[in-house]
Order: structure tokens, then C-alpha cells, then sequence
């Protein structure tokens, strides 16, 4: 199905509050943060599960220079919206399983396509054998110069599209430390693997692990880049249409983004970008932000031309400007091609921005019938505050028109003056460490009654103020969504 070359210009709803919305909201007490989102559609449910501090005052204990977390702590907790996006629910939390000490956080979540009942969310965890005999951890569960406590990770399964989840299983690798996770499942009504993955920071390599259907066993895949080393989180993509699964990551070295495609046993990894900057602190005026790792990719439908079904965006610096700024590349289906894309992003002279843009986002709608396919890309930028302290959020979409030529055609999500959506930006409120919320990731998230699709960003929303930022926390952090087309 060849993409419209229309250039259709997107919009969006307004901001919705999913947690701390007010004093009698179990979430309003504590902070939220790192988002992701899922969309069971036959279940009309969309979840968001977060880095979730809810009802930790007994696990989890600041003061302005530390942090101490006690055995039973755990941040896998989720809200549910059954209409859209209009409100939200806060589903509850998880308490670790039998031989694991804290649930950490780094989510990720999926849904079954073929049967949206089984949602599945990955978080990172810290296993018994690993956990002090104190019962207590001060300050960084990855300490620097010494081993992570961090030692595998947990998948909760829902039964029920999303609104009730239970652990499923924990996964480790001789309890190296993980960091990051990314899942799909491959929804398909003849395949219904699904996959989880983690960055394994003592072996530096990706652990995949698979599980045949939806309550099968995860077991441990080889290794999808074979002698080389990684040095960010991964990302899994499942693609139904050629039954393929994609996995991405950053290669140590030349800094440059490769990914390797599944189909019975793993290809050749290619190179799907130029060398990019891994996960900078972004510089504000009085304040640093610590970013995650900077790249993003999905499978979709190509264009009339061919050969860009698995599309890239990530951060690069300009010397030049000295700024960040999104650049995109893409790649045919089976990776036997990529190529750049300078004009799927905010490269220098195509909008002529300032201030930095990061931490891109793109997310892919096949098409169906009547309803139009659609490739988005999100990204944080500082173009209208590049000396301050604020930041928002920007979307647009990555066409390519009948001759060739590729465009990116953004529009505000946040704009000040804007008819559908008054919110402006917000001042950035990240703790001593810069940490903010590494990232957010969106999702497809429904068709609405003109056959648009719909896509729902969840994000880091500091908007009710900036109170206090110690050395572990900042207050008040929660999560919004917004929903865009």
C-alpha cells in the first residue's frame, strides 16, 4: 500500500493529566515518570505505566543527598483510560516475586494484536542474591565503580487488556546487570511469540528472550550483534507483514545505530545511521537534563519508491550551531539497503531552528481500508526558549512525495497560542542528576470517526511547579498525555 503523498498537517487534543491530577488521587503524593503507552483495540483500553513512586513512603526514603530503598520497593505501576484519554485510572502496583528483592522501573509494554487481552509490561529488577544484607540500598542501584545491584528484569502479564497485571516471569543472565528494556509480541493470528529485550551491561551485548505465545516460557535468544559492543538499551519493533522481528541498538566505537532482523535466525546487522551522540546532557541555563539513549525506529508502510519500510530518527550535534538536532535515515525492509534522510528531522538550513531538538520518537500506522497510513515523529525541542530553562514537545510527518523528495512537515503540539491546546511550555524539572524522565515513548492509540489514526504521547509533566530538586528526586513530577493526529 503506497503511503499518500498529501501533505496533511496533524493536531492534537489537550493535555490530560494521567497522574497527580489532584490531592485525592493516589498518585498526587508522589512522582511519576519515563512513560510508555499501549493501545488494546479490540479492549478499547489504552494503558500508560511509568517509573511509578506511588505508596513507596515504607520502601523508598530521600533527603536532599540521598536515597534509600528498602527490600519490597517497586516503581511497576500503570494507569487505564477506557475512553481515549479523556481520564484515567490508576491501576495499582507490583510487588516483587519469589527471589527478586525491588522492582525498578525502565518500562516497556505491549499487547497481543491477535488477542489484546494480554498486555505485558517489562521492568528492570534486583534479584535476592544481589540485594545487601542490610535490606537497604543508599544511593545508585548501578553504584559507579562497583557491581549493580541491578540483575535481570520482571514481565507482568495482564489478562484482561490492561486494566489488572500479575508478574509472569523473571529473566536473568548469570545476574549480570540489565539496564533498559524494550517488548513486542508478534499478534499475528498464525504467530504469537513475544519478545523482551534488554541491554546486558556487563557483557555489553542485547539479550533477547522469547517466549512462544502469550503465557509460554521467555527463554534466551542468541545474540542478534555477534562480536560486537553495545553501549545503549535496545529497541524491538515486530513487523506482522513479513513476520520479522527488528531489534536497534548503538554499536561502541563508531556511535552509530544498527539493527538486525529476525526470521528464523538473525541476519547481518546494518549500519542505519552516521555516528550520532549516544545520551548527552542537554545544558540549560541553570540546570542540566540527562537524556536517554538517542534513536528510534519503526517498521511501516514505503513509500512509492521502495525500500524505506524501517524508517530512523536520532540526535546529532552541530558544531557549527551548536545545537542538537534530529536527523533521520531508513532502510528497506530485509536491511539490504539504508540510506540517509537529512530532511526527515530539524537538520541545519531545514527550518533554520535554534536551541536544541532530542530525544526523537518515531511511530508507524500501517493503513487499513479507508484509513490512511501515517509515519509520526515526536521529538523535545528548545527552538522558542534556547537559553532557558523550558521545554516542549513537537510533532509532525515524514512523507515522501511521488518524485522522491522526502519532507518532514512539524507542527506545535504545545504552542502558546494555539486554538486547540493553550498549554504552553514548561520549565524542566529534573533532580541534581539531570534525571527527568529518560524518555517517553508513544503509541497508535485509535481511529477517530473522519478514519484519521490517532497516536497518544504520555510525558514527564513538571507543569504544577518545580518545588524542590535534591540530589535523587524533584517535585512535582507527574505524567500527561495527549493525543495527536
Amino acid at each position: 500500500m503506497p503511503i499518500v503523498v498529501a501533505l496533511l498537517i496533524g493536531c492534537a487534543g489537550p493535555a490530560v493529566r494521567v497522574t497527580g491530577d489532584d490531592k485525592s488521587d493516589p498518585t498526587w503524593h508522589s512522582g511519576q515518570s519515563e512513560s510508555v503507552v499501549n493501545f488494546s483495540g479490540s479492549q478499547n483500553i489504552i494503558t500508560v505505566s511509568d517509573n511509578d513512586e506511588t505508596d513507596t513512603q515504607s520502601t523508598i526514603k530521600y533527603t536532599q543527598t540521598d536515597r534509600r530503598v528498602k527490600v519490597g520497593a517497586s516503581l511497576l505501576g500503570w494507569s487505564y483510560s477506557t475512553n481515549g484519554g479523556a481520564s484515567w485510572t490508576h491501576g495499582g502496583k507490583l510487588e516483587p516475586t519469589n527471589g527478586w528483592s525491588i522492582l525498578w522501573g525502565d518500562p516497556s509494554i505491549t499487547n497481543d494484536f491477535a488477542d489484546a487481552r494480554y498486555v505485558f509490561i517489562a521492568n528492570l529488577a534486583v534479584p535476592n542474591s544481589k540485594m545487601p544484607s542490610s535490606g537497604v540500598i543508599s544511593g545508585y542501584l548501578n553504584p559507579p565503580d562497583q557491581e549493580a545491584y541491578l540483575g535481570g528484569a520482571c514481565i507482568a502479564r495482564s489478562e484482561d487488556g490492561g486494566i489488572h497485571f500479575a508478574i509472569a516471569q523473571c529473566v536473568t543472565d548469570n545476574s549480570d546487570f540489565y539496564d533498559g528494556s524494550s517488548i513486542v509480541a508478534a499478534g499475528s493470528s498464525y504467530d504469537r511469540r513475544v519478545f523482551a529485550a534488554f541491554r546486558d551491561v556487563d557483557a555489553n551485548k542485547i539479550d533477547v528472550w522469547s517466549a512462544p505465545n502469550d503465557t509460554g516460557t521467555f527463554t534466551l535468544m542468541p545474540n542478534p550483534f555477534p562480536g560486537m559492543t553495545i553501549v545503549s538499551h535496545p529497541r524491538l519493533r515486530f513487523d506482522r507483514d513479513s513476520d520479522s522481528l527488528y531489534v536497534a541498538a548503538i554499536n561502541n566505537g563508531d556511535n552509530k545505530v544498527y539493527v538486525s532482523r529476525y526470521v528464523n535466525s538473525w541476519g547481518s546487522p546494518a549500519v542505519a545511521s552516521m555516528s550520532m551522540v549516544v545520551n548527552p546532557d542537554i545544558q540549560f541555563a541553570n540546570r542540566t537534563l540527562r537524556t536517554g539513549y538517542q534513536f528510534s525506529f519503526d517498521v511501516g508502510t514505503p513509500s512509492q519508491n521502495g525500500n524505506d519500510d524501517v524508517r530512523f530518527a536520532y540526535t546529532m550535534w552541530d558544531n557549527a550551531s551548536q545545537r542538537y538536532y534530529i536527523r533521520g535515515s531508513f532502510c528497506s525492509l530485509d536491511l539490504s539497503k539504508c540510506y540517509d534522510a537529512p530532511e526527515w528531522g530539524t537538520t541545519p538550513g531545514n527550518f533554520r531552528l535554534t536551541g536544541d531538538q532530542f530525544n526523537p520518537n518515531v511511530v508507524a500506522f500501517r493503513g487499513f481500508f479507508n484509513i490512511r497510513p501515517v509515519w509520526k515523529l515526536i521529538y523535545m525541542t528548545r527552538e522558542d526558549d534556547p537559553t532557558g530553562n523550558t521545554i516542549k514537545y513537537r510533532a509532525g510527518n515524514l512523507f515522501v512525495l511521488a518524485d522522491g523528495v522526502r519532507e518532514f512537515i512539524p507542527f506545535d503540539l504545545w504552542a502558546p497560542n494555539s486554538p486547540w491546546n493553550p498549554l504552553p511550555a514548561w520549565l524542566v524539572c529534573g533532580d541534581q542528576r539531570g534525571y527527568w524522565g529518560d524518555y517517553n515513548e508513544p503509541q497508535f492509540a485509535g481511529v477517530t470517526q473522519d478514519s484519521a489514526a490517532e497516536f497518544m504521547l504520555a510525558f514527564t509533566d513538571s507543569s504544577e511547579g518545580c518545588d524542590s530538586q535534591w540530589e535523587f528526586t524533584s517535585r512535582d513530577v507527574h505524567v500527561s498525555s495527549i493525543v495527536i493526529q
